[in-house]
Order: C-alpha cells, then sequence, then structure tokens
C-alpha cells in the first residue's frame, strides 16, 4: 500500500508542481504576439534592452533619539557617497553600491564610517516589489555641544545599523498609463503625464547594536531613562497608500514624485545592561520619492531621491527613529537582447 501511496504522491505532487512552474512563468514572460498590456499613448517600453548603469548615491542613514518636548539626539555617517552599477532587464533590476572613502567627503575628525548596501527589484504593470539591505558602521553625533557641552566631536565607530526593507505596491488605476519602470530604472519611457493612487506592504528589520550604551551616561536622565541601552532590534509590518505620478515634458524628460504613508505592527527589542526588555505596539513609516531625467531611445540619466522613514517609541514621551534615505545619480545605456534562452524561462 505505502508504495502506491508514494507512486500517487509523486505524481500528484509533480504534476502541481509543473503547474505551479507554468503558473509562475506566465506571470513574468510576455507573449510578443499579444496586444500591449499598457496605454501605448502614455508608455513607450525598452524592457527588452539590458540598461547598464552607474550610480552614484548620497546617502542619508541616521539613528534619532526623540523626545516629545525637547531636542532631537540624532546621529549620523561621516563620508555620505555610495558608487556602484545598476543592471536592468525586463521585469528585474539589481543594483549594488558600496563607499569608497577615498573618493568620499571624509571628515577624519568625525571618526570613520562604511556602508555597503544591495537592493533587488521586480516591477510588473501594475505590481512592483523592492527589497534591498544596507549596513553602516561608524556614527557621530550632530551638534554635540548641545548634548555635552563641548564642540569636540562626539564619535561612535561601534555603533552599527543594519537594515532590511521590503515594499511592496499595486497600482490602483486600471487604465495603464503610468509606468514605475520609467520613473525608477527607466527601462520604459512617460509619454505623457499619467499618475496612480497606490496600496501597499512593507516591512523592514532593523538591527541597531553597540559595543556599550548608545547614550552617554550623562544624557539618561536628560531622557529620562532609567538606565542607557546598547541596542535595538526593530520589526514592522504594516501597509501604506498614496499617490505617485510622473509628469513627462519635452518628449524625453520627466519629473517623478511619490509619497506613501503608513501605519505598521512593531515588535521591537532593546537591550539594556540589566535586561532585554520586548514590547509590541503600533510605528508611523513613510515612504517619499522625488526625480528628474532625460529618459533617450539608447542613453538616459536621472537624478532621484528617495527616503524611508519609521519611529517607535522607547520610553515614556520618548521614540528611536530610524532614517535610511539616498540622492541618487545615474547614468545608463541600452545594450540589445542577451538572448541568454534559459533567462527565457523566468521571462527574461
Amino acid at each position: 500500500m505505502r508504495p502506491v501511496l508514494l507512486l500517487l504522491f509523486l505524481v500528484i505532487g509533480g504534476g502541481l508542481h509543473a503547474q505551479f512552474g507554468k503558473k509562475i512563468q506566465s506571470l513574468l514572460t510576455v507573449d510578443a504576439n499579444k496586444a500591449p498590456n499598457y496605454d501605448t499613448a502614455y508608455i513607450a517600453t525598452y524592457k527588452s534592452n539590458l540598461v547598464i548603469s552607474l550610480v552614484t548615491k548620497l546617502q542619508l542613514v541616521d539613528v534619532a533619539i526623540e523626545q516629545d518636548q525637547g531636542e532631537d539626539l540624532t546621529y549620523s555617517i561621516n563620508g555620505k557617497e555610495q558608487y556602484g552599477f545598476g543592471l536592468d532587464f525586463k521585469w528585474l533590476s539589481v543594483e549594488a553600491t558600496f563607499n569608497i572613502p577615498a573618493l568620499s567627503n571624509h571628515d577624519a575628525s568625525l571618526g570613520n564610517s562604511s556602508s555597503k548596501g544591495f537592493g533587488l527589484g521586480f516591477t510588473g504593470r501594475r505590481l512592483w516589489a523592492r527589497a534591498f539591505w544596507n549596513t553602516t558602521q561608524g556614527y557621530y553625533m550632530n551638534e554635540p555641544e548641545r548634548w555635552t557641552g563641548s564642540q569636540d566631536p562626539e564619535v561612535r565607530e561601534d555603533l552599527r545599523n543594519r537594515t532590511y526593507l521590503l515594499s511592496l505596491n499595486y497600482a490602483l488605476s486600471g487604465k495603464r498609463r503610468f509606468s514605475q519602470n520609467a520613473a525608477l530604472f527607466q527601462m520604459e519611457r512617460q509619454k505623457k503625464s499619467a499618475g496612480t493612487a497606490v496600496a501597499g506592504f512593507s516591512a523592514w528589520h532593523t538591527t541597531i547594536s553597540a559595543d556599550s550604551s548608545i547614550l552617554n551616561p550623562a544624557l539618561v536622565d536628560t531622557f529620562q531613562l532609567a538606565s542607557g541601552f546598547s541596542g535595538v532590534q526593530r520589526l514592522l509590518v504594516g501597509v501604506t497608500f498614496g499617490y505617485t505620478h510622473t509628469f513627462a515634458f519635452w518628449h524625453k524628460g520627466f519629473i517623478h514624485a511619490a509619497i506613501l504613508p503608513g501605519l505598521t505592527y512593531a515588535d521591537q527589542r532593546i537591550t539594556t545592561p540589566a535586561e532585554v526588555l520586548h514590547g509590541t505596539g503600533t510605528a508611523g513609516v513613510a515612504e517619499f520619492k522625488l526625480g528628474a531625467g532625460f529618459n533617450g531611445d539608447r542613453w538616459y540619466g536621472a537624478l532621484t531621491t528617495s527616503y524611508y522613514y519609521s519611529t517607535a517609541q522607547i520610553g515614556e514621551n520618548l521614540n528611536l527613529s530610524t532614517n535610511y534615505g539616498w540622492v541618487r545619480f545615474a547614468v545608463g545605456i541600452r545594450l540589445g537582447d542577451p538572448g541568454i534562452k534559459v533567462l527565457e524561462k523566468v521571462g527574461l
């Protein structure tokens, strides 16, 4: 009996696996004989061209302790520039960037900072998803004279911030006149101005840690904490809703803007000298985007900004916020279809 059941399991499982594989392939592939699934008066596509880009980023990665009443204590990184490259083809976008101290605006008095990031994205007609990872180490305190009474830099080379972010968005407009690929990765071109309301899902995992208390012992009373803390681990999962729009002008120029605020469930662990405190609640998040550029038939150049903000309570009348954003300049060239047959099975 068991061999028969095993055989049935393999047959049924194999059939389901094949059906599932075909379903995924149908979602990713595009039949060249079908009519375009977008308004051709508004969008021109270059998705069959491999796009290679050189990327320069000016990044903002701050950790801020926020009081309901009073000033915020903020730590920033020294040397905000990152350099790297991007590859875009059909629905796939990949980008890797890292800091190069010799090319950064580095102030030796503010200690050493290092950072690197990696992004991976899927961009469909109405559904698009983006996942990225960024890690930074080495921070300095902004306006140290306000908090320590001295203008001498307060450097924390042991302070680390590791962020994973997943953003999933769905265009609510069924007119298919807005192109996210044209706005962010220039694999398409927005021929006429268009926009759409957007509903989204956001998941954000952040780990902030240090070898000793993030707060100077002299500031524990100022921020009304029973003790200092040397680490925070935070998971945010929630929904966003907003609007995105691209303004097209001069045939190949564009300006893009988006705002997506939201509310998330927050799970947070705070490491203190005595114990690890755990709590859950709600947290606010927001995603902002702004960009402009030239999008030609073979070459493109774009200056875009993205900013992600989250804040959650860590004590009475006290929040800890993490901010991750960048100004991104990219120059890219469109090449031909690479013609790699194995990629066609996943729609590439």
